[in-house]
């Protein structure tokens, strides 16, 4: 089999819900719905590996899209059907299109599922299992997932574990380590769990070369009337604040899962533009980075 580059590629960069989102008529919402340039889809990456095989980090709800983004950043004419799903957790916005790979769309068999316990426990009892052969995944050892030169390791981290347990994902290949850290609940328990005080070290550590990081929200005054407690994740401020500690250098940060409330959403913000003087950038769906 000829060999290819591996590749990971941004299907989606928002919150579970997405912009717009349903029901809603907020500013950014509106934008998207005048502009599809505005619109995100929900948090999800592909990634290629040396042997062509393909790989789909969350199943959102916009898989038909994510699909085609998928392709078309690929150079694929054909329509990409996955070999593999990695799933990070169980929260809705994260497992939503896994049933159209059932019978009532895509009719896949034999794909592999990689997901701790738990996940895989929960598409189980919703009978979503159908498509799948479950992949070996246990937390007694360093849990990882490896495939045509590229390598997943799942990285525990907390975050409202209510329904399933939670990870990060760090893609490795041979010239480059990305980490996909979507959902947590907060840095000190995050940095407690993984046994450094800021987060540059982890990532230093990690050698991960990007990094796709958890910014659903700008501040804790997005929600009013409603406790942040419920919906628990680092501010953007927070975590601009904790990324100046460390060591010198870094990874390349990129934003993602963003709420639609987030001023992130417009280019055009003051927020936006922190981000870009501070050296960061707000993640776009078609990203692509050779592995």
């Amino acid at each position: 089999m000829e060999s290819t580059v591996p590749t990971v590629t941004i299907l989606g960069t928002a919150q579970d819900g997405g912009v717009p989102q349903a029901g809603c008529g907020c500013s950014n919402c509106n934008a998207a719905f005048e502009n599809s340039e505005r619109v995100r889809f929900p948090v999800s990456l592909g990634v290629i590996d040396n042997q062509g095989g393909m790989h789909l980090i969350e199943a959102t709800r916009a898989l038909p899209e994510q699909l085609k983004i998928w392709a078309d950043a690929c150079g694929y004419e054909s329509p990409i059907r996955p070999n593999s799903v990695l799933l990070t957790h169980a929260h809705l916005g994260h497992i939503e299109g896994i049933g159209q790979f059932g019978k009532e769309a895509m009719g896949c068999r034999n794909l592999t599922l990689v997901a701790s316990e738990s996940v895989a426990s929960i598409l189980q009892e919703k009978n979503l299992m159908t498509p799948f052969v479950r992949a070996e995944f246990t937390l007694d050892n360093l849990p990882k997932f490896q495939q045509g030169g590229v390598v997943f390791d799942f990285i525990p981290v907390p975050h409202r574990d209510d329904t399933s347990d939670t990870h990060a994902i760090l893609i490795s290949g041979e010239n480059k380590r990305v980490l996909f850290l979507p959902d947590h609940d907060d840095w000190e328990q995050t940095l407690k769990s993984v046994g450094y005080t800021n987060p540059n070290d982890w990532f230093q550590s990690l050698g991960a070369t990007h990094v796709l990081l958890d910014a659903t929200f700008w501040n804790g005054e997005e929600l009013p009337g409603r406790d942040m407690k419920d919906v628990p994740h680092p501010t953007v401020e927070d975590s601009l604040e904790r990324l100046q500690q460390g060591g010198v250098g870094g990874p390349e940060i990129i934003l993602i899962h963003l709420n639609h409330t987030n001023p992130l959403n417009n280019p055009n913000s003051s927020e936006s533009r922190m981000i870009e003087d501070a050296g960061h950038s707000v993640g776009q769906r078609g990203w692509t980075v050779e592995l």
